[in-house]
């Protein structure tokens, strides 16, 4: 049409509606093109493959990186990390999590639909999908254990006080995953009694090994569901009150949900003694609810803890226990955190007059203590 000379007023209009025609139909596609979901392959072949690699195992050679790179073919790297933490990397580069300023930042250049497919497809290197994500790993409470497995190393502190004594505890849990769903640990504890009007004693807890095991995970609805069983030995010394004197073997059952903007979590375990004349038969029930104050690791979580107890001897009340807890990430990207909380008896027996915990937690499969 465009070699032909237009002769009449009717042509000039004609062409002008097809040019129009052409122009809306370009739009129309386009706008198509627009709202057509991310391709995650394409955009990490574009941004993340020269420095991770095509497939996903690292820095190619000749890249020029000078720090190593993560391997997202290992299921532990690309599923422990929460979505939120990866993504705020992506977005702000290397620094956001303390990391290496290497990483670039995205933030301008991918829009938060393609920063989900990137990090979906990355995911997605991982062929193994017993593996739980990180969006499940809630936030360790004070008083009780949580049900994602981490390799952790926790120091725990506990203080409480009745009329006529102060019992001091203290332990060191060195946790390590195993396999998919799967994690061993280690208790190492120590302990210190001060009664009035008696000398103060000092010396080691009964040592526990326990073995947890992810039964159920899902994202949504964001629940994660795990057993385990501990069991003690008793390396204290009874007689003067820093230990059970008996073999202790510890059933529990734990889980973890986002509920709204709150992260609730619950465990249920018994008490089951060799020898139930040194060591009560007991059920304890524990729930913690937190409100984290953003969706990063590092966020700040204010939260409550609820445990109820009760000997499996008729004989014995019942205690409930209340109290504020706060935990606090003290490093960017969250794997090195201080948790503290205090509990009062609110109903039933009073076990004491309150009680203290805190710890600090460092997650070293995440980076050294000192990458804060």
């Amino acid at each position: 049409m465009h070699n032909r000379p237009i002769g009449s007023r009717r042509a000039v209009r004609y062409a002008g509606r097809v040019r129009l025609a052409v122009v809306l139909l370009a739009i129309s596609l386009a706008g198509a093109a627009g709202a057509a979901a991310p391709d995650g392959a394409r955009l990490y072949a574009d941004a993340c493959a020269s420095c991770h690699g095509a497939d996903g195992r690292g820095a190619p050679a000749g890249s020029g990186l000078t720090v190593p790179l993560p391997d997202f073919t290992d299921c532990n790297v690309a599923t422990a990390e929460t979505t939120a933490n990866w993504a705020g990397l992506v977005r702000g580069g290397g620094p956001f999590l303390g990391m290496s300023p290497e990483m670039p930042a995205f933030a301008g250049v991918l829009d938060e639909d393609e920063i989900a497919a990137v990090l979906a497809h990355v995911r997605g290197f991982c062929r193994d999908p017993r593996w739980p994500i990180g969006d499940l790993n809630y936030r360790r409470p004070v008083f009780m254990d949580k049900a994602f497995p981490e390799d952790e190393v926790v120091a725990f502190f506990e203080a409480d006080t009745a009329r006529h004594e102060r019992a001091y505890a203290g332990q060191i849990s060195i946790e390590k995953r195993i396999g998919p769903r799967g994690q061993l640990e280690l208790v190492l504890p120590g302990e210190v009694v001060d009664v009035d009007g008696a000398a103060t004693v000092v010396g080691g807890g009964d040592l526990a090994v326990a073995y947890k095991h992810v039964l159920a995970a899902g994202v949504p609805p964001r629940t994660i569901v795990s057993a385990a069983l501990e069991v003690s030995a008793p390396t204290g010394n009874r007689r003067h009150g820093v230990g059970s004197g008996t073999t202790v073997v510890t059933p529990q059952l734990l889980s973890g949900h986002a509920i709204g903007p709150l992260d609730v979590q619950a465990l249920v375990e018994a008490n089951l003694p060799a020898d139930p004349d040194r060591a009560d038969r007991a059920m304890r029930y524990r729930v913690a609810v937190q409100l984290p104050l953003g969706p990063y690791r590092r966020s700040v979580a204010p939260g409550v803890e609820l445990e109820q107890s009760h000997a499996l001897a008729s004989d014995v009340h019942a205690a409930t226990l209340l109290g504020p807890a706060l935990y606090l990430p003290l490093s960017r990207r969250g794997h090195v955190a201080l948790g503290v909380a205090g509990q009062v008896p609110v109903a039933g027996r009073s076990p004491f007059d309150w009680r203290l915990g805190a710890f600090l937690l460092w997650d070293w499969a995440d980076g050294p203590f000192w990458a804060w």
